[in-house]
């Protein structure tokens, strides 16, 4: 079972963590706009995501030593979109943390 489920982490992890980190960073934005301060949430965010994202790339690393052609091509397309989404990742973090205070309408 393990063997079968990392490759598709190693997949699917980190487009899941950048999807999340968009819905939950942009959450906390809103939610947090009139107090400022969000900073550490979406720092904490960020580094969650891009903790999945490496995770994933480290499942995807894993599944290379498969024999099986199916699941070779799932890890090295894993580790490649892995190493993009954690770009996405930390280049998001990096735009929603220098984002001036938000001042309401």
């Amino acid at each position: 079972m393990k063997s079968r489920f990392l490759p598709w982490y190693g997949l699917l992890g980190g487009a899941a963590a950048w999807s999340l980190q968009l819905v939950i960073g942009y959450g906390i934005e809103e939610a947090v706009c009139p107090r400022s301060g969000s900073e550490p949430w979406i720092l904490a965010v960020t580094l969650v995501a891009g903790a999945v994202a490496a995770g994933s790339i480290g499942a995807a690393y894993r599944g290379l030593r498969a024999v099986e052609g199916s699941i070779h091509f799932l890890a090295v397309t894993g580790l490649l979109a892995g190493c993009f989404f954690l770009v996405l990742i930390a280049l998001g973090g990096l735009h929603l943390i220098s984002l001036d205070t938000c001042r309401q309408g």
